[in-house]
């Protein structure tokens, strides 16, 4: 009866230990973080939403034209302990932000989440990046993401 009961408590500490393993992805997965990039651009727009706030950078290829980028940021209860980040990263100011490129093709689905895709979805982005720290005009810098810093 006791080694039964020690089984039971050793199987119970392993399934609570592998269940925030398997509820939070891996950033290597998602994008290379070996070749960080510089991004700079007029903020569209900030989506404060669990798991991972999102950003919309308007940036201008090498040929003058606008393409909106998706910055992959921090969990919200990080990225909201930082004092002024939400009350300063606001839609039409520019930044400049420190970013890894996705490794693999990714989207963004209906509930703001990004998403690894499937051979056959036509919803893939190359501008769906993993975010680091950002740099407002003034010189001041906020981790926006666990990426690259300036």
């Amino acid at each position: 009866m006791t080694i039964g009961l020690r089984g039971l408590a050793v199987l119970a500490v392993v399934v609570a230990s592998v269940v925030p393993a398997i509820a939070h992805h891996s950033n290597p997965l998602y994008f290379d973080m070996s070749n960080p990039i510089t991004l700079e651009g007029k903020v569209l727009r900030v989506e404060w939403i669990n798991p991972h706030v999102l950003l919309y950078l308007e940036s201008k290829n090498e040929k003058g034209e606008p393409e909106t980028w998706v910055l992959h940021g921090a969990s919200l209860n990080n990225a909201t302990r930082q004092s002024g980040m939400r009350e300063r990263l606001l839609p039409g100011i520019w930044i400049s932000a420190r970013v890894f490129p996705p490794r693999n093709p990714l989207y963004v689905n209906e509930v703001q989440t990004v998403l690894l895709t499937k051979p056959d979805d036509v919803r893939t982005s190359s501008r769906i990046v993993g975010a680091g720290q950002i740099r407002l005009s003034n010189g001041d810098v906020f981790s926006f993401g666990a990426a690259p810093k300036f």
